[in-house]
Order: structure tokens, then sequence, then C-alpha cells
């Protein structure tokens, strides 16, 4: 605890950042500023738009000196903001400062020398810089010269949102002397190399009929984060009890000191602050086990939380198709497939057999206590997890999710080899939790996906 004598700015940092420092066992390093380089390329291009305000977003959440130089800052905007900047440079500005109130962010002249750790967007960047970033419709691209931005596709709106998290990570492990390789890898097969798959030349916005978002933290967020930017017709309700605090905002994309109720006043809740960013959404300010309002019939459910027995209750759901974003302590974002009659269910995937304790219980019901939650997480996972969910959402309402066997897709981060790796999971033997096939086919009628070729 910070004693009577610590300043504002120290109190600010040590409750956010508790959690993270607790996850790297290094403060310092992110105190080494970090310069981002923007050609005219990135500033004029809603591609290269999205990829510098998804950066910073991130960046902002560890590093606390930031030097912005934008070839072109009076660029008009093209892409969705959260801070109502009135041009590109305004709006890199305010998003930083929101995030960090005490932080150094300075748009810079773009010949300033670049900083030990430097980033370099779009094609006709400065030579010299420690990384650059690039698209090409679905693929992402992190490397040592520089990348172009796509082909003025919506597609490119994917990869560069990848290429930002992978900018991010980049900075962390350098600031913690980690090594790094160039890369390419693809949010549409969310294979890396060779392997990348660079999909559709389109980006439909989201239709993936009724949803039901189970949590609204760190990966909700950048689930609802990504919505924004892609486009989203799908209604969701989403369902979380939980109001959100000044350590909640070092790892999530929508999440600000402002919404905490920095430095006295009670936070905002999650539910809330999503709706404000995505629409048609009924947030429900209450727990999974507690809400009336989950015991209605859902196309597509998100299993976005772990506490309260939630991933033991909604296995006994039955959905015809459940989706879950996770993330870890080693660098590691993943995605989860289950669909009814094929996959195995939440409660076998993730080890999680307890027994459900109801609503109607007066016993308390033992929750994980959060600095030392197994999923805490960087800002970029949280933000990869949330991205392969809703790249996965795409797929769903386009009816071909379902028709590979692979139900498990994990992003390692610190892997300098291969960063992503597949699985299939099943059952454990004794799960008890799966209806009948008849019963799981009546089920799947009252969804729009009764006819997808993808059910068990």
């Amino acid at each position: 605890m910070a004693d009577k004598n610590t300043s504002e700015s120290e109190r600010f940092y040590l409750e956010r950042d508790r959690r993270t420092e607790a996850y790297l066992g290094n403060d310092s390093a992110f105190l080494m500023p970090v310069s981002i380089h923007a050609s005219a390329d990135a500033c004029e291009s809603q591609s290269g738009q999205l990829l510098l305000l998804t950066l910073v977003n991130q960046l902002a959440r560890l590093h606390r000196k930031l030097d912005i130089a934008l070839a072109v800052p009076e660029a008009i905007l093209l892409t969705p903001t959260l801070c109502g900047g009135s041009n590109l440079g305004d709006e890199i500005f305010r998003l930083a400062k929101r995030i960090d109130p005490y932080g150094i962010f300075d748009l810079t002249n773009p010949q300033r020398t670049p900083s030990k750790i430097s980033l370099g967007i779009g094609a006709y960047c400065r030579s010299g810089l420690t990384w650059y970033l690039g698209c090409n419709r679905s693929i992402a691209e992190l490397a040592r010269t520089p990348c172009g931005l796509g082909h003025n596709l919506s597609a490119d709106l994917r990869g560069a949102g990848l290429a930002a998290l992978l900018g991010a990570s980049a900075v962390a492990k350098s600031a913690l002397n980690i090594a790094t390789t160039p890369t390419t890898v693809s949010v549409w097969n969310f294979r890396s190399g060779a392997d990348a798959a660079p999909g559709p030349i389109d980006l439909p916005s989201i239709d993936v009929g009724r949803g039901l978002m189970i949590g609204a933290g760190a990966v909700a967020s950048a689930a609802a984060y990504w919505l924004m930017q892609w486009g989203n017709i799908s209604s969701w309700t989403v369902v979380d009890g939980d109001d959100i605090k000044l350590h909640n905002t070092n790892r999530s994309l929508l999440f600000f000191p402002d919404d905490s109720g920095w430095p006295d006043k009670p936070g905002k809740a999650k539910v809330s602050c999503i709706s404000q960013y995505v629409t048609p959404v009924v947030p429900v300010h209450a727990w999974y086990d507690q809400a009336s309002e989950v015991k209605q019939t859902f196309d597509t459910v998100l299993i976005l939380a772990n506490e309260r027995n939630v991933r033991t209750l909604v296995s006994s759901r039955n959905d015809p198709i459940q989706l879950q974003a996770s993330t870890g302590r080693s660098w590691v974002s993943q995605l989860h497939r289950h669909i009814a009659g094929r996959d195995d269910c939440v409660r076998c995937r993730m080890s999680d057999i307890r027994t459900p304790q109801f609503s109607c219980s007066e016993a308390a019901t033992a929750t994980i206590d959060e600095p030392d939650n197994a999923d805490a997480a960087l800002p970029f996972l949280s933000a990869a997890s949330g991205l392969m969910l809703v790249s996965a959402l795409q797929h769903l309402q386009l009816g071909d999710f379902g028709l590979n066997k692979v139900n498990r897709w994990s992003w390692d981060f610190r892997n300098t080899i291969r960063m992503e790796s597949l699985a299939y999971c099943e059952c454990k033997d004794d799960c008890s939790t799966a209806l009948s096939p008849d019963a799981q086919a009546e089920l799947a009628k009252m969804t729009c996906w009764a006819n997808a070729q993808w059910l068990g």
C-alpha cells in the first residue's frame, strides 16, 4: 500500500499496475521511452489509422513515455474512435492521456531521433527503427524493414488490428530483453509464416443472431472493440456483475481511469461501459448464476468469464455453439470452439470440475482472488483473444467455422519459432453434461443455426 507521502501519480501507477507488475516482475522497464513513426500512407488510410490508434491504446497502458511522429497529424479520422478527437493527432493524444493522465506523450517532429525502442508504420517510414508493422487483408506483419498497409480494402482492417498487437508485444519484449523475431500471422486462419492465409477481400458486419456474452472484462471489452471497428448487426445480451476498477484499465481496450471513478468515485458497471460502444446491447449488471435473462435461448454464446463456477454452469446449457476466448500467464491467447455433439464441453476443456452453487443457495460461492487470477493478462493478450473471437464469429456467419476438426487455437507471443498451435479436444470419459443427439437437435431448431452443416 502507498504511504501518506506518495504522490497522486505514484498512487495511480501503484493501483493501476499492481497486477501487471506481478505478472512481469519488472516495472522500471516500462519507464523507457518508446517512439512511433507513421508515414503519410498510415495517417491517411483506414487500416493505418486503426493500426495506429490500437497500438497507442495498447502501449499507453504499459509504457509511460511515448513519442509519436505523424507525417500527417491533421489527417481526417476514418475509423471509429474513443475520445472524440478532431483529427488523427488530436485523437491519439486524447486517447493516450485518457488512458494515463500522468504519462508523457509527445506528438513530435518526424525528423526527431527515435528512441531506443521504436516502431514504424507505413511503407514510407524512415529507416533505422527497431520494428516495422504492416498488413495485407487478414495477414499482419512484424518486420525489420518498412511494410505496406494493404490495398485500401475493408479486409485490411483485420490484419491492421493484429499488426498493432504484434507491435505492442514486440515493444514489451524489447523493454524486457526478451527475444523477438520477424513474423507474419493471419487472423483469418490463425496460422503464421507460409501458412498464414489472407482471407476474403471484404469485411462484412458481424451477424450471428441473438448473442449472449458472459463476462465483460478485458477479453469481452476487446471483442466489443473489434465489433465496433468491423461493424455489428447481431444483438447482444452482456452479463457481468462487476464494476470497473483502476487495475482493470491496464489490460482493456475500452476501460479508462475515468470509467473506474479514479481517484475516489465508484466505478461504472463493466456491462454499461461495453454498451456505449456496441449496439444493440442489453446490459445485465448481475452475475451469470443470478441473472434471469440468461434463461432465454440464444443463437451464439460467448463464455468470457470464469468466476462463480461459470464454466461448469454453461456446460449444462447445451447451446448449439459456444465460443470461449482466454489468456494465460505464459504470453498466450486462445480461442476455443464448443459445438454441441462434436466438440468437448467447456467444463471438460477447462478442467473446471466443481459442484455448481445455485442462486438460491445460502452458502457463499468461492471466487478466485483477483491478483492471483490465472487469466491475468498483458493488454495485447486480451486484445488478441478478443480478435480471434470476432474473427471466429465471421467464420460462423459464413458457415465454415465448424467444418474443421480443430477446436482450439493458440497464439504464443513469446515463441520465436512458430507463434500458433492447433489442437482437437474431447470430453472426459465421465462427462455427464451432454444431452442426447435428439435433444441437441431440438435445441438447435430454436436458433438461427438449425440448418447449419457444421452441427453435430
